[in-house]
């Protein structure tokens, strides 16, 4: 006759299946085992008519399923100090692979990410300006193989950078110390680093360092007159140059005041009398040039302003 009742497929001690007896056979199909060596046996229930029984041990050999992993970018090229995303797909026809992935440039690791539905991203704004070779690595599981992804050649460009310039006074006097700063903005993060020069049209009035992305330049030789100034940063190995655009900057002539002086007064006519006028500039520069002196509105001669400032002319 034949038996009825259910079965019990067991994994050591653990139930993963029942199935009721059909014609004296019962079949159970997992997929849910883990990689490894299994003990698989069958527990006959038993019934009214037959006494409970279990078969011997199967050993049964679960293989650890291969996986493939993909990589991409979310951006290539890159500029330098830009944020990259990594992202690195593991699948496997035996399921959805989990872990953890390791990226790395070339032979160095450079971060890790855990797997979620078989994804893992990295994001880095680390990579120096050049070519990078990056791979990800599957680290595998008591499931999966591990696998390591086709590298990518990720390039990163220097960053490109903006300059401006403005002036502390503008329109200034003829003297007067002028100061002009620059700031250098990359187009990427960062604090960009170098040198700018500093442009009077095509003339260079001197070069400054940044610190914290500006540089500064102070000059009071400029001549009267409209003066376009421009700054333009010589750049580095991570950033791109850049030239601000002209700023138009204005210096009026300085602020006189002239006073005179006679050597004799009163004097005595056809005695010698020596008037000394000497000119003083509000901006502390010495003034140069002639003046004329007059006996009310008529000239009665000039005198060449000396290193000091004066001129004297001298009249009996």
């Amino acid at each position: 006759s034949t038996p009825t009742g259910t079965v019990n497929f067991l994994d050591g001690t653990t139930l993963i299946g029942t199935v009721a007896l059909t014609g004296g056979s019962a079949s159970f199909a997992t997929h849910t085992l883990a990689g490894g060596s299994h003990s698989i046996t069958a527990h006959y229930s038993g019934d009214s008519t037959y006494n409970v029984s279990s078969s011997a041990a199967l050993a049964e050999t679960i293989n650890k399923a291969t996986s493939a992993t993909a990589l991409t970018a979310s951006a290539n090229p890159s500029s330098f100090d830009q944020t990259v995303n990594f992202t690195a797909k593991v699948t496997s026809s035996g399921g959805i692979p989990a872990g953890t992935v390791t990226f790395k440039n070339g032979a160095t690791a450079i971060g890790t990410g855990t797997l979620g539905g078989g994804v893992a991203t990295f994001a880095t704004s680390a990579l120096a300006v050049g070519s990078h070779s990056i791979t990800a690595v599957y680290a595998g599981s008591v499931d999966f193989d591990t696998s390591t992804s086709p590298a990518v050649s990720e390039v990163t460009d220097a960053a490109k950078t903006t300059t401006k310039v403005v002036s502390s006074l503008n329109p200034s006097k003829f003297g007067q110390s002028v100061t002009f700063t620059a700031t250098v903005t990359p187009a990427t993060s960062g604090t960009v680093t170098g040198t700018v020069t500093f442009k009077n049209g095509a003339t260079t009035l001197g070069t400054a360092t940044l610190s914290g992305g500006k540089a500064s330049f102070a000059t009071a030789t400029l001549p009267a007159g409209a003066h376009s100034i421009t700054a333009v940063y010589g750049g580095s190995a991570d950033y791109l140059t850049s030239t601000s655009a002209a700023l138009s900057q204005t210096v009026d002539l300085a602020t006189t005041t002239t006073t005179l002086a006679s050597s004799l007064n009163p004097s005595t006519h056809g005695t010698a009398v020596t008037f000394k006028a000497k000119v003083v500039a509000a901006s502390g520069t010495t003034p140069t040039g002639t003046v004329t002196f007059k006996d009310g509105t008529t000239s009665i001669g000039t005198g060449t302003l000396n290193s000091a400032g004066d001129a004297t002319l001298t009249t009996s």
